[in-house]
């Protein structure tokens, strides 16, 4: 008898003899596919900070990180700004204000939990796979190699890459209760299915997308009853009408996208799919920062002729779980199409975190998937691409160590991002170097926030004045920001042009009522330049703001 059609039994259940056996034992499978997981990513625990987004959700907001009470303003504001984002996504503020209980602002908690994260992902992952009636042979595989990829270090490394994550978990959980439930309805399964979706719609708004996917798969895959349908249609609607009322109660920007833009977006970025097929296939043009004109399309187009090929030499375009998996590649793809430029013009690696699992279905029914290989041969095949992912992978951490480190790789590999060479400036001591990264960035995008500051200010420490203050009222005509202010105070002040000090002084208070030392240069400049009813008057505010007045400075002007 062929010894691949043997049967053993284990647990109380006959299962497959041989290799396919032992990947049966769901216990040994994740065991392996966590062992993994942990031992390519455990490196990312000792990483610091990149100062791209997680110093400012984990250091920069640690006194809102501290109060418990703003567990219920996260749903009331947007992500970034309290009053002037577009992004709303409350479940990851909360997230970092229960993780800063245990690990203040300090990296080392925050990269574990994104480990923590993947795991969890890739075990959903594995358990979904085979749910949807994938061998659980192929299931592990194709787990093995999401868990693994390079293209999703980013998502793993960078702190903020927790968010796609999250949502993946939220999905796969809501998905397999929902397979569940339409296999043996109980109520208890309805009731989570519809929690995990209502966490993932308040986890970012990509959600919004999940009931087309589960619903198309219930219908055209599984099958289902309309009457099976029924409750779950009414959670989904629930879950959705949920998260646009309280949205809308949201101190969001008013910021209204037109289908026009989107339009317009969507022609810009139509190459950035093939961009993302070629990184998932061809791992080789990957950065930490990347922008379109920077990526090729000629690893996509090779990626997607290879795709076609796989399809058409296995006949997959007959079955159902191809179309499921192309289906959820684009979907998941469509907000990074419309996003404006002006808003996001990163086509970040991180995104593709669930956009994968729709190749990953897509590939589980073409080879070596589909019986062209017996299952040594199949291991064996993709335990050599998994090698050199893990390879990738575990270099491509270390991009991710420390600012300098990361933003040298981010202008490395986009070399026509402005910003990149702008942060790497901010980060780098050599002022030479400073200054020839503002340069040519400049040269890029002369219109950059902050860019003409911080070039002004190269400058302004130089004691090149005149050069200084062109750069910096460059920056205050396109970002009036009270830094730029304050160093055209001083500029004034060299040239004794002290009513131009005082105007730049009025203005960078105007922006920030509290700046101490705008405040008490203003006191001191009115005061000897015989206003001294200016300078009480400055005091005045000051003392009703409830800042600090120094009793020499008192004693001095004088003040209530």
């Amino acid at each position: 008898m062929n010894s691949q059609k043997k049967k053993v039994k284990s647990s109380g259940k006959m299962q497959p003899a041989g290799i396919e056996g032992w990947f049966a034992n769901t216990k040994i499978t994740v065991l392996i596919l966590v062992s993994v997981t942990f031992l390519v990513y455990v490196r990312t625990i000792s990483l610091d900070f990149t100062k791209l987004d997680d110093s400012i959700f984990i250091v920069e907001n640690a006194q809102y990180n501290s109060d418990l009470g703003n567990i219920g303003v996260s749903f009331q504001r947007g992500l970034f700004n309290p009053t002037k984002d577009a992004y709303y996504r409350p479940l990851f503020l909360v997230d970092f204000i229960l993780e800063s209980r245990a690990f203040g602002i300090k990296p080392a908690g925050y990269h574990f939990t994104n480990l923590l994260f993947h795991i969890i992902s890739v075990t959903l992952l594995f358990l979904f796979l085979k749910r949807i009636k994938i061998p659980p042979i192929d299931s592990f595989l194709l787990s093995l190699l999401f868990a693994v990829h390079p293209v999703l270090t980013q998502a793993v490394a960078w702190i903020p890459g927790r968010n796609d994550m999250l949502l993946m978990i939220f999905f796969l959980s809501s998905f397999i209760l929902l397979i569940k439930y339409l296999e043996k309805p109980a109520p208890y399964r309805l009731l989570f299915h519809f929690l995990f979706l209502q966490a993932a719609l308040f986890t970012k708004e990509t959600a919004i997308i999940i009931p087309v996917i589960i619903g198309g798969f219930s219908i055209f895959y599984m099958k289902a009853a309309w009457r099976k349908l029924v409750f779950p249609v009414i959670s989904w609607i629930s879950a959705i009408a949920i998260w646009i009322f309280v949205r809308s109660t949201a101190t969001l920007s008013n910021n209204w996208v037109s289908p026009t833009d989107m339009m317009d977006a969507g022609l810009y970025r139509m190459g950035v799919i093939l961009q993302y097929l070629g990184k998932i296939f061809i791992p080789v043009n990957l950065t930490v920062f990347p922008v379109a004109e920077d990526i090729t399309l000629i690893w996509g187009i090779v990626a997607l002729a290879g795709l076609v090929t796989l399809i058409i030499y296995s006949k997959s375009y007959t079955r159902p779980l191809t179309y499921l998996g192309l289906f959820w590649f684009i979907v998941f793809l469509i907000p990074v199409l419309i996003v404006p430029k002006s808003l996001n013009d990163q086509v970040f690696e991180h995104r593709l975190y669930l956009p994968l699992v729709g190749i990953l279905i897509m590939l589980s029914q073409t080879f070596p998937f589909t019986g062209h290989l017996i299952p040594k041969k199949k291991i064996a095949f993709i335990a050599v691409i998994a090698a050199v992912f893990i390879i990738q992978s575990v270099i491509r951490t270390g991009y991710f160590s420390d600012p300098i480190t990361f933003w040298t790789h981010a202008v490395n590999g986009s070399p026509h991002s402005a910003y990149a060479k702008t942060l790497l400036g901010t980060k780098v001591e050599d002022p030479a170097e400073r200054e020839q990264l503002f340069r040519e960035a400049r040269a890029l995008d002369p219109k950059l926030k902050n860019l003409n500051y911080y070039l002004g200010k190269v400058l302004f420490d130089r004691k090149e004045t005149d050069s200084a203050e062109f750069y910096l009222r460059w920056e205050i005509v396109n970002n009036p920001i009270p830094d730029a202010y304050f160093l055209l105070a001083q500029i004034a002040f060299s040239k004794n042009s002290f009513d131009s000090a005082a105007v730049n002084l009025e203005k960078v208070i105007e922006l920030n009522p509290v700046d101490p030392q705008a405040n008490h240069n203003l006191v001191l400049l009115y005061y000897q330049h015989g206003k001294p009813e200016k300078a009480r008057r400055i005091i005045n505010d000051m003392q009703s703001k409830g800042m600090a007045v120094g009793n020499e400075l008192l004693q001095m002007v004088g003040g209530r």
